[in-house]
């Protein structure tokens, strides 16, 4: 494992001639061309010939190598596990924190990837030390439930309990109850839009802002090229996302829940400051491209980016790619700006 790692932080600082002469012939889909120490590694993780992947915990185990392609986490930031109390029975939680004499501080719940199916909440570790560092704020987050042996849309539901949770306790975690920003990525992106259009009417306390790194906003299939030309890409490829689907969504059952389909609600007006981030190489780019649009069209204020080198999941994969690094940065640094002036 240690060896593996270092040959993955060789990588990120061989010369540019050295990688491109490794990885071979740039890839290029829809007029983008992909990182090229992500080349190298997706070309590495394509002649390992795993063994097809059929179940969750198939996929469970596999997702837990991406964990070699992770950058340690920021220093100074104080992690603690901590459990409170959800829907059905206990749920834990992990809260960074950045010392600090002044407070309350922001703070901002992080819903993590993973299709509802696999990962957890130490999944996006970096970012989440990354967001405490940069927005001066308490990250909680959480291990909701997950799909099958739970049922869509009990993550939304746990999600909704932690709300509650810091709200009430807000003075005891020395938290802003006024500046709590919803964060995800992937599905975490569709329970934080989720979340955000239906506090609008159940709280009196709006999110400060919303952040949604290349997000699950619906489970149509319909008009996205995304899926199709991007279908074969590492880390995911459709076969996954077309497994998540089915696994979260068996049957069909709750396929058009309005809680799946945030990109199709119609009152998306009224919502908090959105960051929308999207890959290039990624099969559900157009989705998240499509509700920076129709979040615009109703007046909401927005920063969309598209990281037009990097793949879907690209949060966890900061030790094989300087240009994951900056795209973290980014986004931590415009949510940062965001969360300021609300505190």
């Amino acid at each position: 494992m240690k060896f593996q790692k270092l040959i993955i932080d060789l990588l990120r600082i061989l010369p540019k001639r050295v990688l491109r002469f490794l990885a071979g012939n740039p890839i290029e889909i829809d007029g983008n061309t992909l990182d090229v120490n992500i080349q190298i590694i997706s070309n590495l993780s394509s002649k390992e010939n795993p063994k097809k992947l059929v179940s969750p915990n198939d996929y469970r185990k596999a997702s837990k190598l991406l964990d070699n392609f992770a950058l340690p986490n920021i220093k100074g930031i104080k992690i603690v596990e901590d459990v409170i109390r959800g829907p059905d029975g206990e749920m834990q939680i992990r809260i960074y924190k950045k010392e600090s004499k002044h407070g309350p501080n922001s703070a901002i719940l992080f819903f993590h990837q993973g299709g509802f199916v696999i990962m957890d909440n130490k999944t996006d570790d970096y970012f989440c030390s990354l967001l405490s560092d940069k927005c001066s704020s308490t990250v909680i987050s959480l291990n909701y439930r997950l799909c099958p042996e739970n049922n869509f849309p009990a993550a939304i539901d746990d999600a909704f309990a932690l709300w509650s949770y810091v709200q009430k306790n807000a003075n005891f975690l020395n938290i802003d109850p006024k500046s709590v920003a919803l964060v995800g990525d992937s599905a975490g992106g569709m329970i934080s839009a989720t979340m955000a259009r239906e506090l609008k009417d159940m709280s009196k306390i709006q999110p400060a802002a919303l952040c949604l790194i290349y997000p699950w906003v619906t489970t149509s299939l319909e008009n996205q090229p995304s899926l199709e030309t991007c279908a074969d890409v590492f880390p995911m490829t459709f076969e996954t996302m077309d497994f998540f689907r089915n696994t979260t969504f068996p049957n069909n059952k709750n396929v058009d829940h309005p809680w799946a389909n945030p990109l199709h609600q119609s009152d998306l007006a009224n919502l908090p400051p959105t960051i929308i981030v999207t890959a290039g190489f990624d099969p559900i780019r157009d989705q998240g491209k499509k509700f920076a649009k129709a979040l615009k069209k109703s007046g909401v204020r927005v920063i969309d980016y598209c990281f037009d080198s990097l793949p879907h999941s690209f949060l966890i994969l900061g030790r094989i790619s300087l240009a994951v690094q900056e795209a973290n940065n980014t986004i931590a640094d415009n949510l940062a700006k965001i969360l300021n002036k609300n505190v």
